[in-house]
């Protein structure tokens, strides 16, 4: 009600984008009352309108706009029930990706730990990105465009393939890549329809292009290389003047293995080159190997250092 009042400021909205990324399942509640809102005719505005009028109708305005809410808190109820009682989750473990085949045509692969929630209805065919990273192959239908949710934002196709990528710790941080087609990027909050070029608050990509959101309005646009970023479908890891410490955060989003730098002058040094996925011990070797550093095992931990003193 708050955010379509005459009362929205910065600190409102401020707000409002840490509580969706306190938790994943927030975005997906944020959704579902912004749904229920958008069809109920926009109660707030008429809420607002009530709380102008004269001092005679106050006890009107309070009993109306408790009945109000009531109903509306019924029907939130009703559709957080649906929403988690409904066996749409499709997830990964550490070491495992996934294919699927929606019921619309569409497909996505799921990287490792990653979770995403299916929820298509009559309007629009939509997926909440809880965590991980995905991408999806949209199959084209203008009548239900495919939407998919990350963060605070949420990324709008008709039939176009892109991948979306959730940052670790799970929270606003987010990047999306595009491989075919055109997406737009857009408050969680809008109605779930392509909009116009040229609003406000929309980003519309083209193919090749990747828009990273760190968190509230900090975002950056480039063009990666498209076989670098979607190399971990083939098992691959690809790196191009990477710092270690970046290599070390990517193999960790995968197995059971963690890598560690123990030596903080060796975060920065650059890494370049194939790696497999699924064999970390092998990257921190070669790692060793070309800058003189020693690596060794304490339980499933794989440690890169350059100081004696921190030999076992």
């Amino acid at each position: 009600m708050e955010l379509h009042g005459p009362d929205r400021n910065v600190d409102l909205e401020a707000r409002v984008r840490r509580w969706i990324a306190e938790d994943s399942r927030h975005a997906a509640a944020f959704e579902l009352a912004t749904d229920h809102w958008q069809r109920s005719g926009n109660v707030p505005r008429h809420l607002c309108e009530w709380t102008s009028r004269s001092g005679s109708s106050r006890k009107r305005r309070r009993t109306t706009g408790a009945a109000l809410a009531g109903m509306v808190m019924l029907c939130l109820g009703f559709a957080w029930a649906v929403y988690f009682l409904r066996n749409d989750t499709l997830g990964t473990g550490p070491a495992e990706q996934r294919i699927v085949d929606l019921s619309d045509g569409s497909q996505v692969t799921l990287n490792a730990n990653s979770r995403v929630v299916i929820q298509y209805n009559e309007g629009a065919r939509k997926v909440f990105l809880a965590k991980g990273e995905a991408l999806f192959n949209v199959a084209k239908d203008r009548s239900r465009p495919f939407v998919v949710v990350a963060g605070d934002r949420k990324i709008i196709a008709l039939g176009t393939s892109f991948e979306v990528r959730r940052e670790e710790p799970a929270g606003s941080a987010f990047a999306v890549t595009l491989l075919e087609g055109h997406v737009a990027i857009e408050p969680i909050a809008w109605p779930d329809a392509p909009p116009s070029a040229g609003v406000h608050g929309v980003k519309l990509l083209n193919p090749g292009q990747r828009l990273r959101f760190t968190g509230g309005t900090v975002e950056t646009l480039d063009s990666p290389s498209i076989e670098r970023v979607t190399a971990w479908r083939q098992g691959r890891l690809i790196f191009d003047n990477a710092s270690l410490g970046e290599a070390a955060a990517e193999f960790n989003r995968y197995g059971t293995h963690k890598l560690t730098i123990e030596d903080p002058a060796a975060l920065n040094l650059r890494v370049g080159g194939v790696f497999k996925i699924n064999d970390p011990y092998s990257f921190a070797q070669s790692m060793a190997n070309t800058y003189g550093l020693r690596v060794f095992t304490r339980g499933k931990t794989i440690i890169l250092t350059g100081k004696q003193s921190d030999l076992p």
